[in-house]
């Protein structure tokens, strides 16, 4: 069961982007999760989810360029749970400088996805492979690498923390700058980050996920998007719910 999306207009008074057209934008913020089983598991007896994440800036006037998103927010539903302490690690650090995670333990690589990017005048970047890495209890690397029509190979450092309310964990991605920015005055807007985190490995008898989520309250998962732009557009909440049971 995958998380509804509610797409999110731009404001009546939306920047005005430049753009060969010099039309009025007007961006929308795809996101979607879905967790995989959609049955919680307990506390006593954790069991591994798949967690999907596709995001995407898109624009509704043709010719428009999307903006270019500076970082984002992702809340999970109440119960998730991140087990980085239990798997194997690769630095960030290490990964940045190696521009690759070839070096990184096999037991560290926790999902795969991909990406595409769209630059000012209609260039389109859409080789781009993602590779998750665990950086540990609180971090989760997204390596990102291309070769066509820019040589990209950049990390992107995610922090996990603990969330409030209906939430029970906050994954923050700031964007780094070679990728809002990839070349001196060629901005550009992500128009798919897709990754798909999933491992799983036994610890102490009993096999433990990466990702788990222990909890179903009112036959739901609730999760949401919060987006920044580096080019003045206006943020945006994108909230979303699965149906669970228990």
């Amino acid at each position: 069961m995958t998380f509804r999306r509610f797409l999110v207009p731009a404001c009546a008074a939306a920047t005005l982007l430049a753009v060969p057209t010099a039309a009025m934008a007007e961006p929308v913020q795809d996101l979607t999760i879905k967790a995989s089983p959609s049955k919680a598991s307990t506390t006593k007896s954790p069991k591994s989810v798949a967690l999907s994440v596709s995001l995407g800036s898109r624009e509704t006037t043709p010719g428009a360029q999307p903006p270019t998103l500076s970082y984002v927010d992702l809340y999970f539903p109440a119960g998730s749970k991140y087990n980085g302490n239990l798997f194997p690690t690769c630095a960030g650090s290490k990964i940045s400088a190696a521009r690759s995670t070839d070096d990184c333990p096999s037991g560290s690589i926790v999902g795969t996805g991909k990406a595409a990017g769209l630059a000012v005048g209609g260039i389109l970047q859409n080789d781009l492979k993602i590779t998750a890495v665990n950086g540990g209890k609180s971090k989760i690397n997204l390596f990102v690498e291309g070769t066509s029509p820019l040589r990209i190979q950049s990390n992107i450092v995610g922090t996990l923390s603990n969330a409030t309310n209906k939430y029970g964990l906050k994954l923050k991605v700031p964007v780094p700058a070679n990728l809002q920015e990839p070349a001196p005055g060629v901005k550009v807007a992500i128009t798919l980050f897709q990754v798909k985190i999933q491992k799983s490995r036994k610890v102490k008898g009993k096999t433990r996920g990466i990702v788990e989520i222990t909890k179903c309250t009112g036959g739901k998962w609730d999760a949401k998007g919060d987006f920044r732009y580096a080019d003045g557009a206006a943020p945006k909440t994108v909230n979303l719910t699965q149906k669970c049971t228990k």
